[in-house]
C-alpha cells in the first residue's frame, strides 16, 4: 500500500506539476505566437497574450483553472499575472513576454522575441 500525501506534500506535489505544465505552455504560446499573431499591433498583445494563455490552460488541462489578473506594459514588453488553482492549491502564473517592434507608437507591429511563463509562490 502506498501512503497517503501529508498536505504539504500534496501541494508541492501540485506545484511541480503546474511548473511543467507552464513550461509547456511557454513552448506552445511561442509557437502560436510567431504563426499567429506575427506583426500584431502592440496595443492588442496584452489582450492576445491573455486570451492565448487562458485558453492553452483550458485545452490542456480542465482542472487547473486559470483567471486573468493584472497586465503590465512597455514598449516592446508584457508582463501578465494570472490567478491560478488546481485542487483548492492557489498559485500565480507570471508571463513575460518581449518583443520587436519597429516604432514606440502603440499600433507598431510587434514580433515575439522571447516568453516566459513561471508559477508564483501559493497564495
Amino acid at each position: 500500500m502506498t501512503d497517503a500525501l501529508t498536505g504539504k506534500q500534496d501541494v508541492q506535489r501540485i506545484l511541480a506539476y503546474a511548473e511543467s505544465i507552464a513550461k509547456e505552455s511557454r513552448k506552445a504560446l511561442t509557437i502560436e505566437f510567431n504563426q499567429k499573431h506575427k506583426g500584431i499591433p502592440f496595443n492588442t498583445v496584452p489582450k492576445v497574450l491573455q486570451d492565448s494563455l487562458i485558453t492553452w490552460f483550458i485545452r490542456r488541462d480542465k482542472n487547473v483553472k486559470v483567471r486573468p489578473g493584472t497586465v503590465n506594459t512597455r514598449v516592446g514588453e508584457v508582463r501578465a499575472s494570472f490567478s491560478a488553482e488546481a485542487k483548492d492549491v492557489h498559485f500565480e502564473i507570471l508571463a513575460t513576454a518581449l518583443f520587436k517592434t519597429s516604432d514606440t507608437a502603440p499600433e507598431a507591429p510587434c514580433y515575439l522575441k522571447e516568453m516566459n511563463v513561471t508559477i508564483g509562490r501559493p497564495k
